[in-house]
């Protein structure tokens, strides 16, 4: 059983198409690493939880999954409210919402990374651990600096966290070092996983293939004069209308 129920809205299966799409996305690792040692001076200095997890056994689908008739999820989701409720304050805060377009969390993208850090693969399991670490130095650092949860700081609070770890040159405090790396990858699985939904695309302003009424009007003049230049510079002009 999961800790917690699917939201109204996004079905576990809907979920798991996600995952595998996302998945499929993500090229490079999602964390980048670096020296051990300095690893493990950057966990020191910033007071990195560095929690110790079981691992997740459950099976996954395998290399010949039923397509026609899939079966259930074989694995249950694993994060607990508590940690729904950080990723939902994190993740809105990396993508909040904006006139029409949802937030991270109306477009699912919590039940994404819930799928990403319970899903038994290694790739998903190398960064379960860090994931759910860096929830925890949002709230302990909430309470070192304004001695409350990172969920009940105020906005400007929250922020002001962000801004110690979400650029570049917080690489080079040791102290921001390791979160810093760890939040990148979460931004970047969140960003990925909002823009491959449907309210990402929409946000986006992808059309798509649409239907045309009537004969087809052809490209727009733009698209033929940066056509007819690209055919100039191949040398290919006289070959390309016959």
């Amino acid at each position: 059983m999961s800790n917690i129920e699917q939201q109204a809205g996004l079905t576990r299966r809907q979920s798991l198409k996600w995952l595998a799409a996302v998945t499929a996305t993500i090229t490079t690792p999602l964390i980048t690493g670096c020296e051990a040692t300095v690893i493990e001076a950057a966990k020191l200095a910033g007071r990195w939880p560095d929690l110790q997890l079981d691992p997740i056994v459950a099976p996954g689908y395998g290399t010949d999954p039923a397509l026609i008739a899939p079966a259930p999820a074989p694995w249950p989701l694993t994060m607990t409210p508590a940690q729904r409720r950080i990723t939902t304050t994190v993740l809105d805060l990396l993508i909040p919402r904006e006139n029409e377009y949802p937030s991270a969390s109306e477009a699912g993208v919590v039940e994404l990374v819930d799928e990403w850090i319970s899903a038994p693969y290694p790739e998903q399991q190398e960064t379960r651990p860090e994931i759910l670490s860096a929830l925890v130095w949002f709230d302990e650092e909430s309470q070192r600096r304004y001695d409350r949860p990172f969920t009940e700081a105020s906005m400007q609070q929250q922020l002001a966290i962000f801004d110690d770890i979400a650029y570049e040159e917080a690489e080079s405090k040791l102290q921001y070092a390791y979160i810093s790396r760890v939040f990148d990858g979460l931004r970047t699985l969140a960003s990925i996983a909002y823009f491959s939904s449907p309210e990402g695309v929409k946000d986006m302003g992808y059309v798509g293939n649409v239907p045309i009424a009537g004969d087809y009007p052809g490209p727009t003049p733009e698209a033929m004069q940066h056509l007819e230049k690209a055919l100039a510079e191949l040398g290919l002009s006289e070959h390309a209308y016959g």
